[in-house]
């Protein structure tokens, strides 16, 4: 982005503010754009307001280009008649004239709309500190502009700114990826018969070998400011990542600590890689680790100072020991953002000792939601619509501009090694649950949203399925799945995809996506309860784990309502795609009882040689009205398989013994495997236990 355009997008921006207030009181037809799009890419704006099914054809909606002369340009209506989506221009700048006429009739006040774009074929870094603080000048401009005011003013804003993979033994656990050949790391990780995890600021290495006589290898000691929340493994390397508080410096870090275990007793630092800001995920996958993270700079200090320092701070230690400023050319601003946060993508070569150079890119533009593949990462954020609040007894001055997320905005890079090229970004309706919600597949990508929301009668909730091709423009949808609902669970499967939906009762959705242009729904299972992850089993089969669900009834609001009751298992049938089938179902502890695995599937333990699948379990029951009662902890063992379904082989838990909560220092983390033994890890101990029968070897005291 050019420094002039965005002084007088600063301007524009500063102007269109008292109009937006004068008139706030009078409703109006919104409109919502993005200011600069890629040229593989289609352009589109939104409007509160539908058009009329000819307004295009009339010549009532058209795009001239910089010198205000009408271009050739494939411009189509959306089905809901409220998108105009503008494709195949050349890079240039441009604008999109919306006639008053083109809108069909409503209570709503129309005009016409004149809104600027651009189009590029690739994101330009920033050329100099004086534009980076201009960037920010405008982010703190339009900040200013949405406090205190209507929603329209989103509208307006919106349309000034347009103006202007590790070494895998078999005999050892591994994590629970996503995504084969793409490593995400855990807090517990396992190599030749050694288990490493984190206790409070020290890595506990722990000597497995023997399965009988656990032993404690060594320590490794962390800085008193530093909290690792991920381990990984490549080769003879163990990877901590983490956030550290630099105090010298008044900011956080995200810091990947390498260090060789080619010797586990004696583990030896090998380099310290850290971006400023807070760890997003991590990935490693073709021999390369990737940091992903969100850095908020402290740009409000424009209004004390002239010229601060917003780029973000990096660190390496085999190129320096001091805390550096990123370089200026290795800043862009995403296209469609102007939120002030940055996305940092740090890429690291683990090949040969990781002692290659690092390569970290800031973008401004942040980001919440992560997918990655072997080729490509995307970062998904969400995007916000207001809606205004008035305190009562308030002037209408005072009225709160309060956003909520409505759509998801997605980018996407191509990775190769430490090399990253942006690609594009696309916008799809709703927003997105989580990474499993999201799929790449022959090249495509695929996501699961829901809209609205379930206790808005007036924009009830409905969840969408969108396929995007290689450079996110869509493909094929399918819309509009279990009004009133929205997604708890999804999985995608090569070319089919699952989603859970839920409100009173639990839809399993089989949808066919093996033509991408053409998603169909093939089969739906309503059964009582839902599932939190969907794991698959083999390509006919899913486990879900989540929890049963009763229908009660309130007698003040003389309604039903649903409640949650015990954990529930269940294993899916979707063999025959157009009639699913809970082949089994278990019903684990009682009301109350819950696993970390319900919301983080690093928890599950795998063993496919002996089809166990287990999790760390928190039992309770219900008492008396509503209260429950604390049963134990520990971990459950279940062989699964489509022939036998479920069937629990090892009840692994710590009875309460009259303590009425857990005991957060005896609360199992996570259930591994090396060898013919399994072990738990709490925080205070690990257990080793025989595969076959599951009886106690060895307790290792953790202090």
């Amino acid at each position: 982005m050019k420094s002039k355009g965005i002084v007088l997008l600063v301007v524009a921006t500063l102007i269109v503010l008292p109009l937006t207030i004068a008139f706030m009181m009078l409703p109006t037809a919104e409109a919502k754009a993005v200011n600069t799009v890629m040229n593989t890419q289609n352009w589109q704006a939104s409007f509160s307001q539908k058009l009329k099914k000819d307004s295009i054809a009339v010549g009532d909606v058209y795009v001239t280009n910089g010198k205000n002369e009408k271009v050739t340009a494939t411009i189509t209506l959306s089905e809901d008649q409220q998108t105009v989506i503008v494709s195949k221009l050349t890079v240039g700048s441009y604008q999109l004239h919306v006639e008053e006429k083109a809108f069909l009739q409503s209570e709503l006040k129309t005009k016409a709309h004149v809104i600027s774009f651009n189009v590029i074929d690739k994101i330009e870094t920033v050329k100099s500190d004086k534009e980076l603080q201009q960037y920010f000048e405008v982010v703190l401009a339009n900040q200013q502009s949405t406090r205190h005011v209507q929603s329209d003013n989103f509208s307006a804003v919106s349309e000034s700114a347009a103006d202007t993979a590790s070494n895998k033994s078999e005999q050892s656990s591994t994590t629970n990826n996503q995504v084969d050949g793409v490593e995400e790391g855990d807090i517990v990780v396992v190599k030749d018969g050694y288990i490493y995890t984190v206790k409070d600021r020290t890595i506990m290495v722990v000597n497995a070998k023997n399965p009988k006589n656990l032993a404690l290898a060594t320590k490794i000691q962390l800085k008193e400011s530093q909290y690792i929340s991920k381990l990984a493994i490549y080769q003879n390397l163990l990877i901590a990542i983490g956030d550290e508080y630099l105090e010298k410096v008044g900011t956080s870090m995200t810091m990947a600590t390498i260090y060789d275990i080619s010797n586990p007793q004696k583990p030896k630092l090998v380099r310290e890689v850290g971006q400023e800001g807070y760890l997003q995920d991590m990935r490693i996958t073709k021999d390369t680790l990737y940091l992903i993270g969100n850095m908020h700079p402290n740009y409000w200090i424009l209004r004390e100072e002239a010229t601060p320092d917003l780029k973000p701070k990096v660190y390496d230690s085999m190129a320096s020991k001091a805390y550096r400023s990123l370089a200026i050319d290795k800043i862009a601003i995403l296209p469609n953002t102007m939120d002030g946060t940055y996305s940092l993508i740090t890429a690291i070569n683990l090949k040969n000792g990781a002692k290659a150079t690092a390569n970290t890119k800031g973008y401004l533009g942040g980001s919440s939601g992560l997918y990655m593949s072997e080729n490509s990462l995307y970062l998904t954020t969400p995007m916000y619509n207001g809606e205004t609040v008035m305190p009562a007894g308030r002037m209408v001055m005072d009225m709160i501009w309060m956003p909520r997320a409505v759509d998801t905005q997605i980018f996407k890079w191509t990775v190769d090694g430490t090399n990253l090229n942006f690609v594009g970004t696309a916008e799809v309706k709703g927003t997105v649950l989580n990474q499993y919600s999201m799929d790449e597949y022959k090249g495509n990508f695929r996501i699961a949203t829901t809209e609205g929301n379930t206790w808005d009668e007036k924009d009830i909730s409905r969840n969408h399925l969108f396929i995007l091709d290689e450079q996110l423009k869509e493909l094929g949808a399918v819309k509009d799945l279990a009004p009133g609902e929205k997604i708890y669970s999804a999985r995608f499967m090569g070319d089919k995809a699952y989603m859970v939906t839920f409100k009173q009762v639990d839809p399993l959705f089989v949808i066919d996506v093996a033509n991408p242009k053409n998603p169909a729904v093939l089969g739906e299972l309503k059964i009582p309860g839902f599932s939190n992850y969907l794991h698959p089993l083999d390509d006919t089969h899913l486990i879900g784990i989540g929890y049963d669900t009763e229908q009660r009834y309130d007698a003040y609001s003389k309604r039903n309502f649903t409640v949650t009751t015990n954990m529930k298992m269940s294993l899916f049938d979707v063999s025959d795609f157009k009639n699913p089938k809970e082949q089994a179902t278990v019903k684990i502890g009682g009301k109350g009882s819950h696993s970390e695995v319900q919301y983080n599937p690093k928890a599950l333990f795998r063993h496919k040689d002996y089809n166990y699948y287990g999790f760390p379990v928190i039992l309770y029951d219900e008492g008396k009205k509503d209260e429950v009662v604390y049963q134990g902890q520990g971990a459950q063992i279940y062989e699964i398989t489509a022939e036998k379904g479920i069937t629990l082989k090892a009840n692994i838990i710590q009875k309460s013994d009259g303590a009425q909560y857990e005991n957060w220092e005896q609360l199992v983390q996570r259930v591994v495997y090396s060898g013919d033994a399994l072990y738990t890890i709490a925080p205070n101990e690990v257990k080793s236990y025989q595969l076959t029968d599951f009886k106690a070897l060895d307790t290792l005291p953790i202090k």
